[in-house]
């Protein structure tokens, strides 16, 4: 039986259609295949070690273990050469003609080049490896951090039919002059919702779900990880705090690290149930100047790219998803279930 949902983060509606998976298929999906295996370096790649001259210059290192030859490194930040705003020296101007208004693209757009090993994954990492990417995150939205009105937000693309341009491990940051409608509404449910109980949305979804248990994917002391309630995507995935933060770049060192635990797991629970699926993962978290309300918090969104929009999804703007969030959330604990943890480092 189909059933609309209404998002209680958005209050935008979805559709959870398990008997759309039946639906005759001539085309094929892009659900997950085999784990495509890279080599260790590729010569033309300017992502790997000994090509640094290839990128900007840098913004951001974590120096290699000091055994290590002169100048290695485990993780960097660049500038993106190729940027969807790039920097200048005054803020954006907005213009507006008749009905129309438009702003310089003003902001920056950085590269996190995750691993100096071209074939490296997050789910081939552990934990500390892991942590060190949302260390990164972290001390760039410190640094891209503005007085003015704006949006820092880190995301990662994996596979082609998610955006992945290059196949070494990177993700992004993109810092904006403005704050996206759909944020807008975030904050403007949030707000409402804080102002008729008083408390945090986030904190007190995070709590009731953790207490129903359907659909908690895996938790620890201070992070879940959750399937929506109203879930877009198949095996949409939320990892969140259980203490209120508004914003990421004010995370103490245990939410991250912790973080950085729940991550690696269920993307490798993924990939153990999808195959290598393609994803789009997003850090969502107060923009400047609301770091310190108390009805919002940041959270981490993993999207996997099972399926693909048609006419009504365009039409009405309702997403259609056909796998049932509690079915999601139980297929990923049973995958779990038999992962250890790595906790250590595998990175010199």
């Amino acid at each position: 039986m189909s059933e609309l949902r209404r998002d209680p983060f958005t209050r935008d509606w979805v559709a959870i259609a398990p008997g759309r998976r039946e639906r005759p298929q001539r085309m094929p999906t892009p659900a997950g295949s085999p784990v495509r295996r890279l080599p260790a370096a590729d010569p033309a790649c300017p992502f790997c070690p000994g090509r640094e001259e290839a990128t900007p210059p840098e913004l951001w290192r974590l120096p290699a273990a000091v055994d290590t030859a002169p100048g290695a490194w485990r993780l960097r930040v660049v500038p993106n050469r190729y940027p969807v705003v790039a920097p200048a020296a005054r803020p954006a101007r907005h213009h507006t003609t008749g009905l129309h208004t438009e702003a310089e693209g003003i902001g920056s757009h950085e590269v996190v080049i995750e691993s100096p090993d071209h074939d490296w994954d997050l789910p081939d990492g552990d934990d500390t490896a892991v942590a060190d990417i949302l260390r990164a995150y972290r001390t760039r939205c410190l640094a891209l951090r503005d007085r003015r009105p704006g949006l820092v937000l880190p995301f990662r693309n994996h596979g082609a039919a998610a955006g992945t341009s290059l196949p070494h491990p990177h993700s992004q940051i993109v810092a904006t002059p403005i704050v996206p409608a759909r944020f807008r509404q975030l904050f403007d449910v949030a707000r409402a919702y804080y102002d008729d109980h008083g408390n945090c949305l986030y904190v007190d979804h995070t709590a009731a779900e953790l207490a129903d248990g359907e659909r908690v994917i895996t938790a620890t002391d201070h992070t879940a990880a959750l399937a929506p309630y109203a879930a877009r995507t198949p095996y949409e995935t939320w990892i969140v705090p259980r203490r209120h933060q508004a914003s990421f770049a004010d995370a103490c060192d245990e939410d991250l690290e912790q973080t950085a635990v729940l991550l690696r797991r269920v993307l490798t629970g993924l990939r153990d149930l999808l195959g290598d699926v393609p994803y789009n993962y997003a850090l969502i978290s107060a923009p400047n100047g609301e770091e310190m309300t108390a009805y919002f918090a940041w959270h981490l969104q993993i999207a996997p790219r099972l399926t693909e929009p048609a006419g009504f999804e365009l039409g009405t703007g309702i997403a259609v998803n056909p796998v049932p969030p509690e079915q999601a959330a139980a297929e990923l604990r049973q995958v779990l279930a038999a992962r250890p943890a790595r906790i250590g480092s595998s990175r010199p």
